[in-house]
């Protein structure tokens, strides 16, 4: 039980880090990080990040296994062969 309170801690603070992160260069590119923050589609992005993370800390949630179910049943390709940096 405590391995899994402290794998959700690293599991949110790595979700701050990456927001914060992400939210400085957007405002380093002049882009509006108040209005964008207030947007659905942000939170919709955070709660796909934090799947993301939860899936690589072997954290259950939910959101994980349904992109999992729809993306088999679109039969769309979840491992990517290139890298982004």
């Amino acid at each position: 039980m405590a391995n899994q309170v402290q794998q959700h801690k690293q599991s949110i603070q790595c979700l701050v880090d990456v927001t914060e992160a992400m939210l400085d260069a957007m405002e380093k590119n002049k882009i509006e990080t108040k209005v964008v923050a207030k947007k659905p589609e942000f939170a919709v992005l955070i709660h796909f990040l934090k799947s993301i993370l939860d899936g690589e800390l072997n954290i259950p949630n939910e959101l994980t296994e349904t992109i999992r179910e729809k993306a088999e049943d679109l039969n769309l390709e979840l491992v990517m062969d290139r890298k982004l940096h």
